[in-house]
């Protein structure tokens, strides 16, 4: 048989193609021409290159009507008679991640694929093009392109007769679905394929998984905490048998050790005393090798690229490690960590394991479209609430910034009497004074606030309440996640990336990333003066332009982190370290110590010039702890044509100074200050 022109074409692009080409795929001129791939579009389409037909088509941005029209037709025409079930799984991929794509063949592709799928539980055509069709169905509802009703009426309507190979793969699929569009007709589902004779046992315990994912998701969806408990027991009885019948489950096992030390933190019925020490120690101890063991399990694991956000889910089972270890070493002290805040941080987990990446379509013009990471719509109103309270009570009562302050005790009666009345407040018009605060309108609710509370120190506080809001719940923007898994995987090189190291640095890492995006994005009267820098210097008293000065920046990520972490942990200007000073030093636990170095530039920070000026000193604050650090510099250059993006300005630079030293792993950031409004941006004369 001759080899067709574009099938010559395309060996030849694939011979000569880098690594970021092969990637991107091939473009029409790289398949041959337009000509040669209209000429052959049937023949390819029935092949296994409509993946490359369809990579073709998304960089495409000018072709004429007819012809794209033409192109757009064959390629449907190849997912309604497709070569084999992985060809439509990679042609997915491709439509799913084109803005463009999803712009001028989305719904047409959501239709034939929903009609794929009944075929193949039908037994109309082959059963292993249920999971793919099924997979791209539910994704292209969560991309907007079509209604999840088709996909519910599907999913709720398997009967349990379907082809066995039909079904193998789809308990996960519909935990999904269920996740991002909850209807407790796919529970039924799930119950019947977890019962379900003929299906292997790794498919009921799927099966069995999702169901107990659903009951955690009923305790988070809980409006009091008697029946998020009552909810949270049944999970955990569902993930223990799992892991107990199923060795290979660590996911059940994770999650048990999760719910069981989030349950030892809520109250019994009979009012009996809280968890010791040493019952939060080992819950903290089990669940951390549970996860550990996770993480190893996967990443030596194929994964669902669309549903495997793992640096946001490492992050969120580091933060509840972390959480409860630093409970045990303060549960004799004032209570900063609470049921509430608990359960918030299984929350974080739930969200982050179960996100999905996905894209939301732009103009079909442009090409444009935006990048996401979308959680599971998960309203959980007793969580929210109830972890907000607690975050601010801690903040009137133990934090020096507002402890100090005359009104604070004022306050702090008010948000008690607020979180008494919290659960009729639904509705109720705010009082004069916290007009245009809606953070602490919903926590005060029907509680008044006394008169003459200083203005500023509710700003702050509505900073504080919207901060953690904001601080606690996964960004939506997958390059954060990316980034924050790109650098965990440099991390996980280092011979010393152990628990509890591993653990606390993960935690201080997502929340390093976390501040840099927000700032990236921040206007300088984000937080008010505090935010100043970010924005245009005011001139000195003589009128010469004036600087903004390192403290701005070490002020804003110190008061960052000091809101979202243990109260203590984070402090300043730390002598006798390394023969030094350390700009921020965050002390987990005892004998644990992790350090920020801040630094402000004034000529171009440049990636070269940055470890040469800096890279020394950060390195050396590691020398008596473990062998990770950050640093931060505030480029305070002209930034008159613009800036970098986010993700040029973080990296991980490895440092050693012998050779039987274990290399220094110093995360960088470099953070824009003291830079124009866009509209003033030129372009830099030629």
């Amino acid at each position: 048989m001759a080899v067709s022109d574009v099938d010559q074409a395309l060996q030849r692009w694939a011979a000569q193609a880098d690594e970021a080409q092969l990637d991107a795929g091939p473009t029409l001129t790289d398949l041959g021409g337009v000509a040669a791939v209209l000429r052959e579009a049937d023949a390819l389409v029935r092949g296994p290159q409509l993946p490359y037909l369809l990579q073709a088509l998304a960089h495409v941005s000018d072709l004429p009507d007819p012809e794209r029209e033409a192109l757009v037709s064959a390629a449907v025409r190849g997912l309604q008679k497709p070569h084999a079930a992985w060809t439509v799984s990679e042609s997915v991929d491709v439509l799913c991640s084109s803005s463009a794509l999803l712009d001028i063949m989305g719904r047409q592709a959501a239709r034939t694929l929903a009609t794929q799928a009944e075929d193949a539980l039908s037994g109309d055509v082959a059963p292993a093009f249920a999971q793919p069709a099924i997979a791209g169905l539910l994704r292209l509802c969560l991309a907007g392109q079509c209604s999840p009703h088709r996909l519910l009426l599907l999913l709720t309507e398997i009967s349990g007769q379907e082809p066995v190979e039909a079904l193998e793969r789809l308990p996960l699929l519909i935990g999904v679905a269920h996740d991002h569009f909850p209807d407790n007709g796919l529970l039924d589902v799930l119950c019947l394929l977890e019962n379900h004779p003929t299906l292997s046992p790794a498919a009921r315990a799927d099966a069995g998984f999702e169901l107990a994912i659903g009951e955690l998701r009923r305790a988070l969806e809980a409006s009091d905490r008697a029946e998020a408990t009552e909810a949270m027991r049944r999970a955990l009885f569902r993930f223990t048998e799992l892991d107990r019948i199923q060795e290979a489950r660590l996911d059940a096992r994770a999650y048990a050790a999760a719910v069981e030390s989030v349950l030892a933190f809520s109250a019994d019925s009979d009012g009996s005393a809280g968890p010791s020490r040493l019952e939060v120690e080992a819950g903290a101890a089990r669940l951390e090798q549970a996860v550990v063991q996770l993480q190893a399990w996967h990443g030596r694991m194929s994964e669902l690229p669309w549903l495997s956000a793992r640096g946001l889910g490492q992050g969120a089972w580091a933060k509840l490690v972390h959480s409860l270890r630093t409970a045990a070493a303060h549960l004799d002290q004032p209570s900063w960590y609470s049921p509430a805040a608990a359960l918030g941080d299984l929350l974080r987990v739930y969200e982050a394991s179960r996100s999905v990446h996905s894209r939301m379509a732009g103009s079909a013009s442009d090409g444009h479209g935006l990048a996401l990471l979308i959680p599971p719509a998960v309203e959980a109103p007793f969580v929210q609430r109830e972890g907000l309270f607690h975050h601010l009570q801690q903040a009137l009562s133990l934090d020096p910034a507002f402890s100090g302050h005359p009104d604070a005790r004022a306050l702090l009666a008010a948000v008690q009497q607020g979180r008494a009345l919290a659960a009729g407040s639904e509705g109720v018009v705010p009082g004069k004074a916290l007009q245009g605060r809606p953070g602490l309108s919903t926590l005060f609710g029907s509680a008044p606030v006394p008169d003459g509370v200083d203005p500023v120190l509710l700003d702050r506080l509505e900073g504080l309440v919207q901060q953690a809001a904001r601080g606690f719940t996964p960004t939506g923007h997958a390059r954060v996640d990316e980034k924050m898994d790109s650098l965990l995987g440099v991390l996980r090189t280092s011979p010393a990336w152990k628990a509890p190291d591993s653990t606390y640095f993960t935690v201080l890492l997502e929340h390093f990333l976390r501040f840099l995006h927000d700032r990236f994005d921040g206007q300088a009267d984000l937080y008010g003066d505090r935010t100043a820098y970010l924005g245009p210097a005011p001139d000195k008293p003589d009128g010469s332009p004036g600087t903004w000065p390192e403290k701005a920046v070490q002020d804003d990520i110190h008061q960052h982190l000091s809101g979202l972490l243990t109260p203590g942990t984070i402090q300043r200007e730390v002598i006798d370290v390394a023969s030094g000073r350390t700009d921020v030093t965050y002390t987990p636990g005892p004998g644990q110590r992790l350090v920020i170095e801040v630094k402000r530039r004034k000529t171009k920070a440049e990636r070269k010039a940055v470890e040469r000026d800096y890279l020394a000193q950060a390195a050396n604050y590691t020398v008596t702890g473990p062998p990770f650090g950050m640093l931060l510099v505030g480029d305070h250059s002209n930034h008159a044509a613009g800036y970098s993006d986010f993700d040029d300005r973080l990296w991980i630079t490895r440092y050693a100074r012998s050779a039987t030293e274990v290399p220094r792993l110093i995360v960088v950031g470099v953070l824009p200050i003291g830079r124009p409004t866009p509209s003033a941006l030129r372009m830099p004369a030629r």
